[in-house]
Parts: C-alpha cells; structure tokens; sequence
C-alpha cells in the first residue's frame, strides 16, 4: 500500500473515532439465583436505609440487572416486600431455633442473646416487621407472631430439661414468655433507635457490643436465679 493510501486510512479511521469495544456479555441465572440476589440487594439496603430503602431502581442497579428484571421475578414492589418477608420469617425463625436446640441446654444465655440482635436488629429485620406493623401489613403477610411462640416453646422445653438434671422444679413458663418478650423488644428498640441513642450517649460499634453483653449478663443472671 502507498504511503498515500495508508494515510488516507488512518485519516478515515480517525474521524470515525475509537472503535467500539464490544457489548459485555449477559450473565445467565437461573431464575432461582436472580431472585436471591435480588433479595440480597434489598436486604442490604433494608438494613442501611430501612423500608424507604425498597426501591425498585436502585435494587436493580445493586444487582446490575433491569428494573423490568426485578418485576419479572416478583411483580411489583409488593410482591418483592412480600417475598422478603417471607425469607426475613424463615430465616429468623432457623438461626433463633437453630441456636437453641444446637447446644446444651445450660449454656451461656449470651450466645443465644447475641443471634437475636444479630436476626433482628443487624439484618433490618426488625425495621421491616415494625414498617409492616405500622402500615397493616403484619396481619396479612407475617407469621413471626407464630415464630415467637414457637421460640417460647423451644426455650421453655430447654429450660425444663435443664432443671430436671438439677433436680430442680420446672420453671414457669410465663416467666420464659417475659424473658422472650424482653429480649425482643430490646432487639427491636435497637434496630430502630438504638443506633441514634447510642450516639447521643457517645457511644460507639464496641459500646453497643458491650450494651449486648451486659443486658445477656442481666437475662443470665435473672435465669440462674430461676434454676
């Protein structure tokens, strides 16, 4: 080629510009591993931003798939709260149950303290239960009112079993109910305004370790003194 002809080509092909890198391939999911990310992505932001966090864009951008991709899956913004729900239920209900039957029934009561605020509080579980309480919602799409009661069962069925190797009485139930109901609420109130408090009081990630510590010192104490 002359010289002549070589730099008419490079002339075109430098007023046609860079050349276009070719499109990313897709990633191909099954339908059940897109759902999970998708789930993934709103929990993520659940537990930073609370329910106002659910938007349907943003979760599709996390993920890096389509809005359309995520209606796909799950209809509507609705249908994706719903399915959340049920997997905040589920996996609420398998890590408490999980740690009470997965061990002696006279450990430490810090351990088993530590996975309810790390269920509730840590994951936003607790500020999705309290949004679809405050909104209706609970009554119609949540069963963690039948996930307590069977937590209260599993509790009290560890604390008989305990108490009749000690040759002790067994312990009133309604005071299993209480200790249950306490712990809760405690996971519950921190999810929602216990990091806000914490700062006010100045204190810090290890300072709220050390507020869980202490409060399953106080249920540890109250149920050695029940035993």
């Amino acid at each position: 080629m002359s010289s002549v002809a070589k730099n008419s080509a490079a002339a075109s092909a430098a007023a046609a510009g860079p050349a276009e890198k070719p499109a990313a391939k897709r990633v191909r999911r099954t339908a059940d591993e897109a759902r999970r990310l998708i789930l993934d992505a709103a929990e993520a932001r659940l537990a930073k931003q609370g329910p106002e966090g659910l938007r349907l864009q943003d979760i599709a951008r996390d993920v890096g798939i389509s809005h359309p991709a995520i209606l796909h899956h799950f209809e509507s913004r609705e249908g994706l709260v719903r399915a959340l729900i049920a997997r905040a239920n589920t996996q609420l209900r398998d890590r408490l149950l999980g740690a009470l039957g997965s061990d002696h029934p006279s450990q430490d009561a810090a351990d088993h303290i530590g996975h309810v605020f790390e269920a509730l509080s840590d994951r936003g579980t607790a500020r999705l239960l309290s949004w679809l309480l405050l909104t209706g919602r609970a009554t119609e799409q949540s069963d963690a009112h039948n996930v307590m009661s069977e937590i209260v069962d599993v509790l009290q069925a560890r604390r008989e079993e305990y108490s009749k190797e000690k040759g002790k009485p067994a312990p009133d139930k309604e005071d299993t109910l209480f200790v249950a109901m306490l712990t809760a609420n405690a996971a519950f109130g921190e999810a929602i305004v216990g990091r806000q408090l914490a700062e006010a009081t100045g204190l810090d990630q290890d300072g709220i370790k050390r507020f869980r510590a202490w409060f399953a010192k106080l249920l540890n104490d109250h149920l050695e003194d029940k035993r």
